[in-house]
C-alpha cells in the first residue's frame, strides 16, 4: 500500500500542502495573536507545533526514505534531513523569535523542495 500510495504521489502532495499550512501557520500567528489573543493561544501553543513537526518527520520519513528504495535519487533526502532539522532546532530556540520564524521557514521551504523532487523523481521513473 505504501509503494502505491508513494508511486502516485499522494504522499508528497499531502507533505507539501501540511508544510504550505506551516507557512500559513507562522505567517498568520502574529495576526491571530494581536486580533484574537485567545484563538491565537490555542493555535500558537506547544503541543500544536510537536504535533506538526511530528506529523512532518513522519511523513518525510515515509515519503523520502521509499523514494530512495523507488528510484534511488538521495537527493530529495538530503534536502528533506536539512529541513526536518531546521524545523527540530526552530523549536529549540526561544517561541516567537526571529530565529524561530527563521528556521521554522528555512526547514519547511527545503522539506517542500524534498518532496517535489522525490515526486519528480518518482515520475521520470
Amino acid at each position: 500500500m505504501l509503494s502505491r500510495i508513494t508511486r502516485s504521489g499522494q504522499l508528497d502532495s499531502a507533505a507539501i500542502a501540511l508544510s504550505a499550512l506551516c507557512m500559513v501557520h507562522c505567517a498568520a500567528g502574529i495576526w491571530l495573536m494581536a486580533g484574537f489573543a485567545s484563538l491565537g493561544g490555542l493555535f500558537l501553543s506547544p503541543w500544536v507545533h510537536e504535533i506538526g513537526f511530528v506529523l512532518a518527520a513522519i511523513m518525510a520519513a515515509l515519503a523520502l526514505g521509499h523514494g530512495v528504495r523507488l528510484h534511488g535519487a538521495r537527493l530529495p533526502l538530503a534536502i528533506g534531513v536539512v529541513g526536518i532539522g531546521s524545523m527540530l532546532a526552530a523549536m529549540t530556540v526561544p517561541h516567537g523569535g526571529a530565529y524561530e520564524y527563521a528556521l521554522t521557514l528555512v526547514g519547511v521551504a527545503a522539506l517542500s523542495i524534498a518532496h517535489l523532487l522525490n515526486y519528480r523523481a518518482a515520475r521520470q521513473r
